[in-house]
């Protein structure tokens, strides 16, 4: 039981990670085949059915984990793919997945509506020839406010850029005390969420 805990609390962790804003996916066969074993092995059931509750919460997690994470590649694919370090964090079948969906994306615009435009406007990625950059590529809102949690006593985080520090007043860095909840924009403390430094809830 306590092993499975300790796969559960890991895996918590990440779903609510991912459900707010990627690391190990727990392998649950091995759980599968120690709960049939018990079964078998005469073990009593209620010990049983605890771990098949359990394996039952981690399954959960793991399918709304996926779940997240395939949304938000869906939503934010044609970014994904201008982006080498952010497309080096997918997964083989989660490339498979961005291919699919932008493959059958361009199908559809393509046969409802770019087909019957005039040639200046038939691209998914410009609004126009015209264009210079790739400017219907949806980004990712990385200035929304998030609620968030360090883990250790950090120091010296710049919350502006250095636009917003030459027009303000506030000289200061921020300082985060280790699990004291604080509501700040994402962008700032953006690598060290991805190091595993903050957590966000």
């Amino acid at each position: 039981m306590k092993r499975l805990l300790l796969r559960f609390y890991p895996m918590r962790h990440l779903w609510l990670g991912e459900s707010k804003s990627r690391s190990k996916q727990c392998c649950i066969h091995s759980q599968e085949d120690s709960i049939e074993e018990y079964s078998r092995s005469g073990i009593d059931p209620l010990i049983v059915s605890l771990y098949q509750m359990d394996l039952d919460r981690i399954q959960f997690l793991l399918r709304s984990y996926i779940r997240s994470r395939l949304q938000k590649i869906e939503k934010y694919m044609l970014y994904i793919l201008k982006s080498d370090e952010l497309f080096r964090r997918l997964s083989k079948e989660e490339i498979t997945f961005t291919d699919r969906c932008r493959h059958d994306m361009k199908k559809h615009f393509d046969e409802s509506v770019l087909s019957k435009l005039p040639n200046n406007y038939q691209d998914v990625l410009k609004q126009s020839i015209t264009s210079e950059e790739d400017d219907m590529v949806p980004e990712p809102p990385l200035d929304t406010f998030v609620v968030c949690k360090s883990k250790e006593y950090l120091e010296h985080i710049q919350l502006e850029d250095e636009e917003e520090r030459a027009s303000s007043r506030i000289e200061e860095p921020f300082e985060m005390e280790a699990n004291v909840l604080h509501i700040i924009r994402y962008r700032p403390i953006k690598s060290l969420v991805e190091s595993g430094r903050i957590d966000l809830l």
